[in-house]
């Protein structure tokens, strides 16, 4: 093909040239295709066109605002008619591009495009010639909607930022003024790449447009006149680091279809106004023969949102030159030298005091005063002991007990309480929050609650068979003069004697009289007692069944006894076991004296229940 033929070669045109040559002077229809071929990167953090990977910061937003003139990029060219064998079809077109991006995660960003035709207008005279006709110079261009998922982050440590982008342009743009496929939707997803070397960013695009195959004209030979489905690559280069900002972006087009390729060269500007506000300016060249591909580009715009990139792994900030105070450079400028000593911020120990590059930025003193040179000092502007290089013994709640030898960190207590505060009020070893009476002192079978001693005679109720006299521990907690019958245990009254029945009856003699009054007694001085279980128990001469029945009315007779010494009945049960609970042998006649036996045992009145229905 001839040099002009590569340049733009019969493009978007409904020509019949055949009828032409034939002297028919049929009118050709134009048929509907999208011209443009410039896109926009909507996020724009390393490229304004072309994609490197990379997502806005979550939460970020991103709108710009663009001016756009393209020259010649629809040209007609026919070497059969000498007269004018060249027409242009648009031979300039000036666009207005509105778009904008969203990060509502960290691995999504949203993106939408509006392009708009604002003038477009071509040579009139040689289309009327031919019987072209001429498209609307005004018009909506083909919107487009994007989303970009995050798949890999370069971070410190190396790798590649890498995202993947799916497009689609929705179909309101107009037929008439080349800004629409005659397609309905167009679907274009890419594969964008990039990473960080120090101050410069390099981005790789691939992207598949899919669009049906279209003829622009009638004629056939070597090469059809057509748009359709093609392959888009996107290479970048850009640097970092500074308000202005440059970068090379190439764009091309492989078909897939019988149409000839393109490529464009576009470098461009960028300047940060401010923290929210870039300009930018791009200028560019194209080589081919593809439709929308002009002779040259001249683009101008600008963004406003969040317009200042992150600093990348192995970059300087861009806020760098934006008065940022010293603390903040040295996190976020590791290439500047703010104490100006020949040691760059990332490797001096010292940045913000002029040092030696022998001492990794850091002078023979100390700042701290903790007698540890700062070059040595892991901590130069906070006092601590050699031991820990300088840095002081971690202490989060400053009780001044150290957090790895303090058992509450986060809670200040005195040292010999391991550096917990005191929960403890009364001292009785149960926290407080545990002690139902946390200001006084008890034991831990009480809950820390005190012993109560009505008689306060020194022995506590729950051992004093004489609640009510003053007396001595050694007697059960009675006056000397009183032999007591009753010795209370944790579980159980323990008698001083018998019970003593009629024999082969459930009648109590009256020797057991006075016995019984001390349990009754005993039961009613001390209310905290719930339950008393009356067990009664018989050798085992006679039949087990007439045993237990035996039992079971000596029992009741015990119990019945007790409820007339003003026992309340439900602080009583009665149980008769008979034979089956033995303490002796009933070999011999003392063994079975030992067997035939009353016991009076304390119960919990919920536990009893509980076992009652499990029974």
């Amino acid at each position: 093909m001839r040099r002009k033929e590569l340049l733009h070669r019969g493009l978007a045109l409904a020509l019949a040239l055949t009828s032409l040559s034939a002297g028919a002077q049929e009118a050709p229809v134009l048929r509907g295709f999208d011209l443009e071929r410039l896109e926009l990167n909507p996020g724009a953090e390393g490229s304004l066109l072309v994609g490197m990977g990379e997502l806005l910061p979550v939460g970020a937003f991103r709108a710009t605002v663009m001016m756009h003139y393209a020259h010649q990029p629809l040209v007609y060219m026919d070497n059969l008619i000498r007269e004018q064998p060249e027409v242009a079809i648009v031979s300039g077109r000036t666009t207005a591009h509105l778009a904008a991006a969203y990060a509502p995660l960290d691995w999504l960003q949203v993106g939408l495009q509006v392009p708009m035709v604002a003038f477009q207008g071509g040579d009139d005279v040689g289309m009327a010639r031919y019987g072209i006709a001429v498209p609307a110079s005004q018009a909506l261009s083909t919107p487009v909607v994007s989303a970009r998922f995050g798949l890999l982050r370069q971070t410190e440590a190396g790798g590649v930022d890498l995202a993947l982008d799916v497009a689609a342009g929705l179909p309101l743009g107009s037929e008439g003024a080349f800004a629409r496929d005659d397609s309905g939707l167009r679907l274009s997803p890419r594969v964008m790449v990039g990473r960080h070397f120090g101050f410069i960013r390099a981005g790789l695009e691939v992207g598949y447009l899919q669009r049906p195959r279209v003829l622009l004209t009638d004629r056939t030979g070597e090469t059809e006149d057509e748009v359709g489905q093609e392959l888009r690559l996107g290479v970048a280069l850009a640097t970092t680091g500074k308000r202005l900002r440059w970068e090379l972006n190439v764009r091309g087009m492989l078909p897939l279809t019988d149409q000839p390729t393109s490529v464009e060269l576009l470098p461009g500007a960028r300047y940060l106004v401010g923290s929210s506000l870039e300009m930018f300016a791009l200028a560019g060249v194209g080589v081919g023969a593809a439709p929308g591909t002009p002779l040259f580009r001249l683009m101008v715009g600008g963004a406003f949102g969040n317009v200042t990139p992150p600093r990348g792994p192995g970059e300087s900030s861009v806020r760098c030159e934006m008065g940022l105070p010293p603390e903040a450079k040295i996190q976020e400028c590791p290439d500047m030298d703010e104490d100006g000593d020949g040691v760059r911020n990332a490797d001096d120990k010292c940045p913000l005091v002029p040092g030696d590059v022998a001492r990794q930025g850091c002078s023979a003193q100390d700042t701290d005063g903790d007698g540890i040179e700062d070059m040595l000092d892991g901590c130069p502007l906070e006092h601590g002991p050699a031991a820990r290089q300088g840095c002081p013994i971690p202490d989060q709640d400053g009780d001044e007990v150290p957090d790895e030898i303090d058992s509450c960190p986060s809670d200040p207590g005195p040292a010999d309480n391991r550096g917990c505060p005191v929960r403890d009020t009364d001292g009785d070893g149960i926290d407080n929050d545990k002690d139902e009476c946390p200001n006084e002192a008890g034991p831990i079978e009480r809950n820390g609650c005190p012993e109560s001693d009505t008689d306060k005679d020194g022995v506590p109720n729950r051992a004093d068979s004489c609640v009510n006299e003053p007396g001595d521990a050694k007697n059960l907690g009675c006056p000397l003069h009183i032999l007591p019958l009753v010795e209370i245990r944790p579980d159980r009254l323990v008698v001083m004697g018998k019970v003593f029945f009629e024999p082969t009856q459930a009648r109590i003699q009256k020797r057991s009289y006075e016995l019984l009054d001390w349990v009754a007694r005993v039961i009613r001085e001390h209310p905290e007692i719930p339950l008393v279980v009356v067990g009664a128990h018989t050798d085992d001469r006679g039949f087990p069944d007439d045993n237990r029945r035996l039992s079971q009315g000596r029992a009741e007779a015990v119990r019945q006894y007790l409820i007339g010494r003003d026992i309340a009945p439900e602080r009583l049960k009665a149980l008769g076991y008979g034979q089956e609970r033995p303490i002796d042998s009933n070999a011999t006649s003392n063994g079975r004296e030992n067997n035939r036996r009353v016991e009076f045992l304390l119960a919990d009145p919920q536990q009893d229940k509980s076992e009652r229905g499990q029974r």
